[in-house]
């Protein structure tokens, strides 16, 4: 009877130890099956995502560019405008004060005209001679507020070849002995200088050679 015991007890250990076993193996977690057909149609997929994410890539560049181009032609635009804005204001406020500018010389001419016409001679009257120092003191006033604003008259012009761009040729004078065919012969009106614009260009007289002294 202790044989059998003891056959009891020592068949049963193994037993028991493999029905542990199997427990544990039916608590794991069941791995995923992956068809092995599907791991090639995974693979095949990558290159085409990557081709689609590449054209994505491209036209969002394209886009970058194009953006870049309109603003660099919007920057320019606008510096056009401010330029032409400026330059614009600019010619207008040359021309508002040119034309002030000609009134005054204006009265200019008419007080050399006055000044030519009683200049004081020998036996004048002291009362004459007070009014033509009036003039002239004038005169000189107006001429100094001319330069203070910039304007001078355009000197030495009898003698000087004609310039198209200071000069305005009103008379042709017949060329006599010693003058240059071409050159100022006389200044009928006196041109000035506004800066470096001309505001009035002299009127003058061109030495013209005759045609049989030129042959």
């Amino acid at each position: 009877m202790n044989e059998s015991s003891n056959r009891d007890q020592t068949s049963g250990r193994p037993a028991d130890q493999g029905a542990a076993a199997a427990d544990e193996t039916a608590s794991l977690p069941a791995e995923p099956l992956v068809p092995e057909d599907d791991e090639p149609a995974a693979a095949a997929e990558l290159p085409e995502e990557v081709a689609v994410l590449q054209k994505e890539l491209s036209l969002l560049e394209e886009q970058l560019r194009d953006m870049r181009d309109r603003y660099v032609r919007a920057m320019a635009d606008l510096d056009n405008a401010h330029k032409l804005a400026r330059r614009q204001v600019s010619e207008a406020r040359l021309q508002a004060v040119s034309a002030v500018l000609l009134d005054v010389l204006a009265i200019i001419d008419n007080f050399e005209r006055a000044l030519e016409a009683i200049t004081p001679q020998t036996g004048t009257t002291d009362e004459a001679k007070a009014v033509y120092e009036g003039i002239v003191l004038i005169y000189r006033q107006l001429l100094d507020m001319l330069r203070r604003r910039s304007v001078r008259p355009i000197e030495a012009v009898v003698g000087k070849p004609f310039d198209p761009a200071l000069h305005e040729a009103v008379v042709q004078v017949p060329a006599e002995k010693g003058q240059a065919d071409g050159t100022v012969a006389i200044e009928i009106q006196k041109g000035y200088l506004y800066g470096d614009q001309v505001l009035r260009p002299s009127k003058v007289g061109v030495v013209v050679r005759q045609t049989d002294e030129a042959e």
